[in-house]
């Protein structure tokens, strides 16, 4: 029902009621000077007497219509409109603000826009929950084609040399090693699924606790050494400080960061190029930098690099391997550790990420 319909029925029973008033008045007034002034009566008139009466009723009711014709501004029609809005709200148009005129009451006025705010958040709420179900789908056929693509090719090599070529030794140690790779391959995956589904979730707990981060980085490149050497790359340490260079973290995952970096400025590295991992005190934290001299990544892809499975050439990355998981595990790592990682790359130079972690 419409919130004008009371307000009509109010003002046509009162053009009623002030009628019959005035009809019981004239007989009242009538009555009373023929009784007590008969003269008076007769001298007033019952014309002259009529007029003042009519007069008088018709003021009473032009400032009755002028009252609920000001009501119906400020008020009644605003309400109306608060009220179609927030309906076509309640059924989906989130989109619909109620937008009122300048004579509304300053009460009404302050409930259409407690109602636009709801309805602007609702209308937010309902976008990130569609970004979040986009994200959800992309993530799962990510997943799936990730997952496929190993375990097709495990799959295959096993069923080639079961179908004879495992006699051969010149083709069976070579299927061999390429489907364990790609079991490895499958592996990690896994591992770096669970590692982004628990820091996502805020299940993963960290330990923190003071360590020489120049000592944990010089055995990690020691041992990272034999994978560059494949790849033609030289790996320098660049230790701008004195040592021990203490800072405060979880040893495990930031090794775990320092990894995923490395092991990309190496794979997508140029042959003969270098990987120089920098440290240096930046007041009461250190800074931390890995730059290579690789193919660099285009600035357009910059924003979007840290987001899961996202990859700026997709041919070569399943060339040299990795999830597409690593940089988001990089993000939200140090993200926990109240750090920021920063990345600057030029096409044909090179690319440096660099954050800081905190120092003793």
């Amino acid at each position: 029902m419409s919130l004008l319909s009371p307000l009509t029925a109010f003002h046509r029973s009162a053009i009623g009621w002030m009628s019959l008033c005035v009809i019981v008045l004239i007989v009242i007034f009538m009555s009373i000077i023929g009784v007590y002034e008969p003269q008076a009566a007769a001298d007033i008139g019952i014309a002259r007497f009529i007029i003042l009466i009519v007069a008088v009723a018709l003021t009473g009711l032009g400032l009755h219509t002028l009252l609920v014709r000001s009501l119906e501004r400020s008020l009644m029609h605003p309400l109306q409109r608060i009220q179609d809005v927030t309906q076509a709200i309640v059924e989906g148009a989130v989109s619909g603000r109620i937008e009122l005129d300048a004579q509304a009451h300053s009460d009404v006025v302050r409930v259409a826009e407690a109602v636009n705010r709801l309805a602007k958040k609702a209308s937010a709420d309902i976008s990130e929950m569609r970004h979040l179900g986009k994200m959800r789908s992309e993530f799962i056929g990510n997943v799936s084609h990730e997952l496929r693509t190993p375990i097709f090719s495990v799959q295959g090599y096993l069923e080639t040399l079961l179908d004879g070529a495992i006699d051969d030794p010149s083709v069976s140690r070579q299927f061999l090693e390429k489907a364990y790779q790609n079991a490895l391959r499958l592996n990690t995956l896994l591992g770096d699924l669970i590692d982004i589904s628990r820091i996502e979730s805020g299940e993963l707990r960290l330990s923190f606790r003071y360590f020489d981060v120049h000592e944990l980085l010089k055995d990690l490149m020691s041992t990272m050494e034999i994978r560059a050497l494949k790849k033609h790359v030289t790996l320098v340490l660049d230790v701008a400080t004195p040592t021990p260079v203490s800072v405060y973290g979880d040893k495990e995952r930031l090794t775990q960061v320092f990894t995923n970096l490395i092991d990309n400025a190496i794979k997508y590295n140029v042959d003969g190029g270098t990987v120089t991992v920098r440290i240096a005190r930046d007041g009461q934290r250190v800074a931390i930098s890995v730059a290579d001299t690789g193919i660099g990544i285009p600035r357009d892809h910059l924003p979007r690099i840290f987001e899961r499975f996202y990859r700026v050439d997709k041919d070569r990355a399943r060339t040299v391997g990795g999830t597409g998981l690593g940089l988001a595990i990089v993000k939200h790592i140090l993200e926990a550790h109240t750090s920021t990682i920063t990345v600057d790359s030029e096409m044909g130079r090179g690319t440096v990420f660099a954050f800081s972690l905190k120092g003793s």
